[in-house]
């Protein structure tokens, strides 16, 4: 087995430790969700049910070297209340991210800003220089999450998951988000966008 690399580990932020998850623990995490249409319908654009095998390799794969999954966890309670998942391909200087809630009591209540923000500010500093992210227009919540954390436009796109209905991409906004820009903004400009 390789040596651990050094953006697969714990993290903490006030109300949450974001744990580290291999794929078979993010898995079994999230099997679950492959049944849940607003779930589903957030990360893949469909309602459509998942098999156990379809979900094995359409659900999160984390590797521990470009794919890395974070549980989040309630610090007060105790219970895996989430899921993030931060991906950089190729030579690792980009990164997208993707983050789903399954605990609804959670929901609105700040927790996607809170975990992101650690884990931006984690890969900023071991060598990550930008974020992007391509949001589904209709997804008013997450691009209001992206853009608290100073995530600029950057154009219009489509989506990489084509719409059920039409086959084709959904209108989307595209964001950015570049070190500097992050390393430059005081804590409570980020939290107050």
């Amino acid at each position: 087995m390789g040596r651990k690399h050094a953006l697969d580990c714990d993290l903490e932020t006030e109300r949450f430790h974001l744990r580290r998850m291999g794929r078979l623990q993010a898995f079994l995490l999230t099997r679950r969700w492959r049944h849940d249409p607003e779930l589903l319908e957030g990360l893949f654009l469909s309602p459509r049910s998942h098999s156990l095998l379809s979900w094995w390799f359409r659900g999160p794969r984390p590797n521990g070297r470009t794919r890395f999954a974070h549980a989040i966890v309630d610090k007060a309670g105790g219970g895996i209340i989430g899921l993030h998942m931060v991906v950089r391909p190729g030579d690792g200087s980009f990164a997208y991210c993707h983050v789903a809630l399954h605990d609804r009591a959670w929901w609105g209540q700040g927790v996607v800003v809170e975990a992101r923000a650690r884990l931006l500010e984690h890969f900023f500093a071991h060598g990550t220089d930008r974020f992007v992210a391509t949001i589904d227009a209709r997804n008013a919540p997450s691009i209001f999450n992206y853009r608290r954390l100073g995530f600029r436009a950057t154009g219009n796109g489509t989506t990489r998951h084509p719409d059920p209905a039409t086959g084709e991409g959904r209108p989307a906004v595209e964001l950015e988000l570049r070190r500097q820009d992050w390393l430059g903004a005081s804590r409570g400009d980020r939290h107050d966008r």
